[in-house]
């Protein structure tokens, strides 16, 4: 409810307990969430109201209700905003469950005047000069887009008489509340006090992952850090919840969203009536309609900035076991405040070995037929066993990766790169950029045709000025060039990694090499 401005002079309220009898779950005794994701989510898509992806998170809440014998109504407030009423469960009722709504009615201005149409309310009118007030009786008769009220049998337009006004209610209409609510309607066999678990998915709530690899001293092991990302960009806030994240792309049902419902907004319309007189009329006329009211629960995600980062790194987020998934067990129940970035410490992981890959790929689309190519800078790869005998053994989320390189005492960026989830016993490759003293040369030096069959003759000059030897990577991408396309003869040995041709080679400290070989395809 506005405490200020045009809605907020205009409307008080006053609460009072509606009259029908039902049973009210104000809030959960505890809850617990887990949080899913749609594959590789960027953190910094996070921090971003515009594009934040939507999210889902399982909410399971467990409260304790009294119940009536027979047929009762519960209403559980406090239900995350962004629920998804269609997913919900209850389990420990002594009884049946009847039906199942979700009361989408949130307190607001506009709707407070719709549900009280036809209802008494008192106006109160304050005279600038004096500061007095007068209350009257007024009937409401229609709003909430331009609000008539009768008064003394005659009708007068809310807002247009030129005095400060305000409505006062009695009692909140039925079926309105000031939090997401869910009811059920059960039948028991006897009353008495119940311990229920009430679960349910929910949109708003998302998380990434993030590593930092810290190259140590020896050029040879990095310590590997990462971090989970959690944000809530909904209202709810989720207080002292245990929590987990899982890791794997989960298959969702493209109905799991929350009902939509379009927010009754509240504007003050005025025109001429007889017998009214309202000398200010004209100007109130011209001014523009009030804002409409704050977003309802059915809006998925909240359109608030981020209000707070916080960050806790005691201890390591547990890793479990879920079916063909992995779940990441927060180490400490925790609070997710609404509109809140939380980042906890995953992984961390000290000397890992690692080697250091130079590469190129041969792009056969961009080669031109008898012509020398140009120079090119070979790419960066740090190469990681994801196995626990050398030093790693977990999987790894999907999400970004900066890389650190010692430099005269300091660490500096070496670059940056994002990974896809990387499963236990499979290399996880970090591409750093561009080395400046590995250069590459593809060049086509004949092309043509045996038995309706397109063939090319490849040679790749491959040049290390650097002063270590390294190891070199190159690979041949046909790209849907032609089908049936194959190696016919090459100068070095090759095997296939990823579908593609690829060469491993040793170069010696200011070594060049040329790497000769045949490709076919069938013409087309």
């Amino acid at each position: 409810m506005p405490s200020r401005g045009i809605l907020g002079a205009a409307l008080a309220l006053v609460l009072v307990q509606p009259a029908r009898a039902q049973t009210v779950s104000p809030a959960p005794d505890a809850v617990s969430i887990t949080v899913y994701r749609d594959g590789r989510v960027d953190t910094a898509d996070l921090y971003d109201p515009d594009s934040a992806p939507e999210g889902l998170v399982l909410v399971t809440e467990t409260r304790t209700i009294d119940l009536p014998a027979g047929r009762a109504r519960i209403s559980f407030r406090g239900v995350a905003e962004g629920i998804v009423p269609q997913t919900a469960a209850i389990e420990g009722l002594p009884g049946e469950m009847v039906e199942r709504n979700q009361d989408y009615d949130l307190l607001s201005p506009g709707a407070l005047i719709a549900k009280s149409i036809g209802k008494t309310v008192r106006l109160v009118r304050t005279d600038r000069a004096t500061g007095e007030t007068v209350e009257q009786r007024a009937i409401v008769r229609s709003g909430p887009d331009g609000v008539m009220l009768e008064i003394d049998g005659e009708l007068e337009a809310l807002r247009c008489s030129g005095l400060p006004e305000r409505l006062v209610f009695d009692e909140a209409p039925e079926g309105l509340t000031d939090k997401p609510t869910l009811s059920l309607v059960t039948r028991s066999p006897e009353a008495g006090r119940y311990k229920v678990r009430l679960t349910y998915l929910a949109v708003g709530v998302n998380w990434s992952a993030d590593y930092v690899a810290r190259i140590r001293p020896d050029g040879r092991t990095l310590d590997l850090t990462g971090w989970i990302t959690l944000a809530n960009r909904g209202n709810t806030t989720f207080t002292n919840a245990p929590t987990q994240v899982l890791a794997g792309r989960v298959q969702r049902d493209d109905d799991t969203r929350p009902t939509e419902v379009e927010a009754i907004a509240l504007a003050a319309r005025c025109w001429p009536l007889p017998g009214n007189g309202f000398a200010r009329l004209p100007l109130l006329m011209d001014a523009p309609p009030p804002p409409p009211p704050p977003p309802r629960m059915a809006t998925p995600v909240a359109e608030a900035r981020v209000e707070d980062i916080v960050v806790t790194g005691s201890r390591i987020a547990r890793q479990e076991e879920l079916g063909d998934y992995k779940l990441y067990v927060l180490p400490d129940p925790t609070t997710v405040a609404a509109n809140q970035t939380k980042q906890v410490l995953m992984l961390h992981e000290a000397a890992v070995p690692f080697e250091r890959v130079y590469g190129f790929r041969v792009q056969q689309d961009e080669l031109d037929d008898g012509a020398a190519g140009d120079d090119h800078p070979a790419s960066v790869l740090l190469r990681l066993q994801n196995r626990k005998e050398r030093g790693l053994g977990k999987l790894l989320p999907a999400g970004a990766v900066s890389v650190m390189e010692p430099d005269g005492g300091r660490l500096v960026l070496a670059g940056e790169d994002t990974i896809e989830d990387a499963p236990v016993g499979l290399p996880v490759e970090i591409e750093m950029g561009e080395a400046m003293d590995v250069a590459v040369r593809p060049t086509v030096v004949r092309a043509w045709t045996v038995r309706k069959k397109q063939r090319g003759a490849i040679e790749v000059a491959i040049a290390n000025d650097k002063t270590v030897p390294i190891r070199f990577e190159l690979a041949h991408d046909s790209g849907g060039w032609r089908r049936g396309f194959r190696i016919v003869s090459s100068s070095d040995r090759y095997a296939e990694v990823k579908g593609r041709p690829t060469w491993s080679l040793t170069l010696a400290p200011g070594e060049r090499r040329l790497v000769r070989y045949t490709i076919e395809a069938e013409d087309e």
